[in-house]
């Protein structure tokens, strides 16, 4: 969807992305899902599962980032508070800090055995499996694409790519109440939360602060 032209001095370093944490127990997932799928027969039976969550990804990524990311802080500090910082408020505070640009991995253990507890209940216990690969490669994605929305060196080849990455310095910039897609603004355009047009007011200097 968006490949380099060109890197600049001022470009994020390709290497945080692929040596984080949480992208290398994402891959390191992904083999084990894949193999195991393969293994059990699965793959080669329902390998169209695979593309499952990339017709779900535009409704389960705004949701995740409008109700779950986006969540109110409660007003007295405690676990819950930090747990919401560092999920995403801090990310917002500093969008620019290349540590707060990933979930963490703590996040990954909550959400992985929930997505994969849905595709049992409704695939089996071991079909589930290949869609739930799929959905891991999806992560994958998703981090390469936030990673490239702030990396001031990556330019988008495509329109699209720049449409995305324009509307993120939005939702950044502009309004934190607003274009909620990172690898996609379908359903920005179906719930009219987005759009490609740009705001009539220039961006602020400092980053979105969430309520």
């Amino acid at each position: 969807m968006t490949a380099p032209r060109a890197r600049s001095a001022a470009a994020l370093p390709r290497s945080a992305l692929w040596t984080h944490a949480t992208v290398l127990a994402m891959l390191g997932l992904l083999v084990l899902l894949l193999a195991a799928a393969w293994r059990l027969g699965e793959l080669r039976r329902a390998w169209p599962l695979l593309l499952l969550p990339v017709a779900l990804a535009p409704f389960v990524e705004f949701g995740l980032h409008r109700w779950v990311l986006h969540a109110r802080l409660p007003s007295r500090d405690g676990l819950r508070r930090r747990l919401q910082v560092a999920l995403h408020h801090a990310h917002h505070a500093e969008p620019r800090r290349i540590d707060r640009l990933f979930w963490p991995a703590w996040a990954l253990l909550l959400l992985g055995p929930a997505v994969y507890c849905g595709y049992a209940l409704v695939f089996g216990a071991t079909r589930a499996l290949v869609p739930m690969a799929g959905s891991v490669a999806y992560f994958v994605f998703y981090e390469w694409m936030h990673f490239s929305h702030h990396d001031p060196g990556y330019l988008p080849r495509t329109r699209y790519g720049r449409v995305l990455r324009r509307s993120h310095m939005h939702h950044h910039y502009h309004d934190a109440e607003r274009w909620w897609g990172i690898t996609n603004d379908l359903a920005d355009r179906l719930l009219r939360t987005g759009g490609a047009r740009d705001p009539a007011r220039p961006p602020r200097s400092d980053p979105r602060q969430l309520r």
